[in-house]
């Protein structure tokens, strides 16, 4: 289980701080959906994309596979699935470790 921080950065927040840089509201949302919309693109398309000092974003095809109803005990068939991935950079980890010392 996830610990809940009680904070979750949305669209609309990285839109906001964009708009503390002088930028109008209208043109910082248009900012993030174009950035967020580039991310979708070039995954679907089967691209890395790596964002230095930050991490990379990937896909990986998981196989099919005999997957288990944990309600029931049932067991099922689990589809082949592309699922994305994020490795952080090491620029990244070395910010969270500083947070968390």
């Amino acid at each position: 289980m996830k610990k809940d921080t009680g904070k979750t950065v949305t669209k609309a927040e990285l839109a906001r701080q964009l708009s503390n840089l002088g930028l109008s509201r209208r043109y910082s949302r248009k900012i993030v959906d174009y950035f967020c919309s580039m991310l979708i693109d070039s995954l679907q398309q089967g691209e890395i994309i790596h964002l230095v000092g930050f991490g990379s974003f990937h896909y990986k095809t998981r196989n099919p596979r005999r997957g288990r109803n944990p309600r029931t005990g049932h067991a099922v068939d689990v589809p082949r699935k592309r699922v994305i991935q994020f490795r952080p950079g090491s620029g990244l980890k070395q910010q969270i470790r500083k947070v968390a010392h």
